[in-house]
């Protein structure tokens, strides 16, 4: 992962790159001064020069002031060119990586001006397994339609990774699916092109936050189904919307299962009201198993 290897140190690269397979790696989390950990096969490690170890004496320790050199590589030091993703939290880069930012925030008339003095980041990488979703997508496409679905896991167990497979195999079967890329990892689009498949038929609007996009989507685009990641309590009255409009919504929530959903004040009315035709569950490693339930209450 080129991206990766430009944004950390060489001496982390180097052991990343020799002793550590991309494929099960999802986080680097960096903190000033303290042990760097690793997201490594849905379990978190610290990094140390012979691979992983859940030995912090062991662990390489980030240099103070390691978070503002990544956050400098992420923008191509210029903070100016990222000010509106900062304040939100994150830095996308090409390559759909992720960096998610920690700081201290100037207020300025009550509102969020811009962040300085980096503590920490967290770079999530993306991860394309086609087929991974070959499993699900016909129980969610069924009789010409698709149902509204919602994905659940902890993080870093691979709802995102699922979420674009399935765009990619819905898209490739001929429906009009609009992607709301809120922060460029699911298709990773640059310079007007989609680094990720997801799919022939799939139209991306990236950068732009989930009230918009369904607006928009809704308006112009006529799709048969809005797809989007991290569902949040403020998104819900838009998922009903386009519900209400005859279009699918497949999404993302951050819940180990459905107990953990229906617990959560924001989302247990759409639990009740079935809202969500399907809810997918990822479970954690090593079992890696993907159950659908209808409509549960």
């Amino acid at each position: 992962m080129e991206a990766l290897f430009r944004l950390i140190p060489d001496k982390y690269s180097a052991v990343i790159a020799a002793r550590l397979s991309l494929q099960k790696l999802s986080e680097v989390r960096i903190i000033n001064s303290a042990p760097i950990r690793v997201c490594y096969d849905g379990a978190y490690y610290f990094l140390c020069g012979t691979g992983i170890t859940k030995d912090r004496s062991a662990a390489f320790t980030a240099e103070c002031g390691s978070a503002e050199q990544i956050v400098m590589r992420a923008c191509s030091h210029s903070l100016f060119t990222v000010t509106d993703t900062l304040k939100r939290g994150y830095i996308s880069v090409a390559g759909g990586l992720r960096v998610g930012v920690c700081g201290a925030g100037v207020m300025q008339g009550g509102a969020l001006f811009a962040v300085k003095n980096f503590y920490s980041v967290n770079i999530r990488l993306p991860h394309e397994v086609k087929g991974c979703a070959n499993a699900l997508a016909p129980k969610l496409m069924c009789g010409g339609s698709i149902k509204n679905a919602l994905i659940l896991s902890s993080p870093g167990v691979g709802k995102t990774t699922i979420l674009r497979d399935l765009c990619r195999l819905i898209s490739d079967s001929g429906y009009n699916v609009l992607l709301c890329d809120e922060r460029y990892e699911i298709a990773s689009v640059s310079g007007g092109v989609s680094a990720l498949d997801v799919g022939c038929c799939t139209d991306v609007i990236s950068g732009v936050d989930k009230p918009r996009v369904f607006e928009m989507g809704i308006a112009n685009m006529s799709p048969h189904v809005i797809m989007t990641d991290e569902l949040f309590a403020s998104d819900l009255p838009y998922v009903v919307r386009a519900s209400t409009c005859g279009i699918a919504v497949i999404a993302t929530a951050h819940a180990k299962n459905i107990d953990e959903l229906k617990a959560k004040p924001e989302y247990s009315d759409i639990v009740n009201h079935r809202v969500f035709d399907s809810y997918v569950v990822l479970s954690a490693p090593p079992a890696r198993t993907v159950t659908v339930f209808e409509g549960v209450v």
